[in-house]
């Protein structure tokens, strides 16, 4: 992931006794949101900010105009860095918006992605709920940039869509096979098993826990990776894994999900970008599912994992076309979500948001954590339209959060009902 460092930009005309007490106030705001983000000194003339670009230029940009008559520093700062996508924050006061606008509409013509937050003025707690707002985004962003991602598959040779994530955002997948990673198992730290146990013990089974000490062992295998690689998140093949071992990683992934940890199943690299977006907005790593059933206004979800942090009534069955041990059934516990989903060539980021209906183990012949949704709008027209089968089911409406992360990535973004309306 990138650091992020906030440049903040002011004309003298306006005055130093003015714009420093704005540049402390969005200092004290921003640093609430986070302790490794970098700040500039306040930026005045071209060759501050050629020589702070130059310094920052590996960091992902919140970039602050505290007055008017900015939008030249701006652009060159964006110039000198280098920098294909900027956050740029404006206020009411002494023409800071205005520059801002500026600025975004020359940096947009140049081909920089952008998005603009404003408020009236700094010391209102509307500023301080819009500031809050953009680091969530930001740092939903700057996750995903540089992302150092770990993938295990059946081989460790790179599959070739790899290359697609690596290139379209500048990312690092490694790979590790199933079997390297179960010779791993016997070296398992016992206090993560033990952790993973008594999480268990918790939960009602509906079938033998004979075959837990594996699942515990996994879950133990991948957090060590995951914290020495200092990796941003996992994605595990788990259908080879499943036909070899006789046994699915479902209940390791509902654990570390609800932890620090953002896993993947499937191999899935296009949820698991809309899973680290989750964790950013929401700090749940959001449900990957299938997308079963759409049905009038009804959209039907399921899956044989979901995180533990996600629902309520945890119950262990069988893992649902397998037989095998394990899969986790629960209700999930928000009512309102917005249900994402990328397209193969990471270009287009579909959404919509519904209420739930129902969820649980409503039916017997699907994935056995299931979810019925009320859209609002005709769904059963979406499997026409949809971006992929995975969707991921981030808590909340986060609509237009998602809207302005998506430009920040040089994504389009599509409303799934103004998708299927024309058809």
């Amino acid at each position: 992931m990138k650091s992020i460092v906030v440049a903040f930009f002011a004309s003298k005309l306006h005055g130093e006794n003015y714009y420093y007490p704005i540049y402390e106030e969005m200092r004290k705001l921003i640093e609430n949101e986070g302790k490794t983000i970098e700040f500039t000194p306040v930026i005045t003339n071209e060759n501050e900010a050629r020589e702070l670009a130059m310094k920052y230029s590996e960091f992902y940009p919140v970039i602050i105009s505290l007055t008017g008559g900015t939008s030249s520093l701006i652009r060159r700062f964006v110039n000198e860095g280098n920098y294909n996508s900027v956050v740029l924050f404006g206020h009411g006061e002494h023409n800071s918006l205005p520059s801002v606008i500026s600025a975004r509409s020359k940096l947009d013509i140049n081909g920089v992605w952008t998005w603009v937050f404003h408020c009236r003025n700094v010391d209102s707690m509307d500023c301080t709920l819009e500031v809050k707002r953009m680091m969530k985004i930001t740092k939903a962003v700057a996750s995903i940039l540089n992302s150092k991602i770990l993938l295990i598959s059946p081989i460790e040779e790179k599959p070739e869509y790899i290359e697609d994530f690596e290139a379209r955002f500048n990312s690092t997948v490694d790979v590790i096979s199933m079997d390297k990673l179960v010779s791993y198992m016997n070296n398992a730290k016992k206090d993560l098993i033990d952790h993973f146990l008594e999480t268990f013990d918790k939960v009602e089974f509906k079938v033998s826990r004979d075959r837990i000490i594996e699942v515990a062992k996994l879950y133990a295998v991948v957090k060590s990776l995951v914290e020495e690689g200092r990796y941003d998140a996992v994605a595990i093949d788990c259908f080879p894994y499943l036909v070899k071992y006789k046994v699915t990683p479902c209940l390791a992934l509902a654990l570390l999900n609800s932890e620090s940890s953002i896993i993947a199943c499937e191999g899935d690299l296009l949820s698991t970008v809309l899973m680290m977006i989750s964790k950013s907005l929401t700090g749940v790593s959001g449900w990957i599912a299938n997308s079963v059933l759409f049905e009038g206004v009804r959209a039907y979800f399921a899956h044989c994992t979901i995180a533990l942090n996600m629902i309520k009534d945890p119950v262990v069955l069988s893992h649902f076309e397998s037989g095998e041990p394990y899969s986790i059934t629960g209700r999930l516990i928000n009512n309102v979500y917005t249900i994402a989903s990328l397209s193969p060539d990471y270009s287009v980021v579909m959404a919509t948001a519904g209420r739930i209906i129902d969820s649980g183990l409503v039916f017997k012949h699907m994935c056995r954590t299931q979810s019925i949704l009320d859209l609002g709008f005709r769904a059963d027209k979406i499997p026409l339209v949809a971006a992929s089968n995975h969707h991921v089911l981030i808590p909340g409406d986060v609509r237009e959060e998602l809207k302005a992360i998506a430009a920040l990535l040089g994504l389009d973004y599509v409303e799934y009902s103004d998708a299927v309306s024309t058809l």
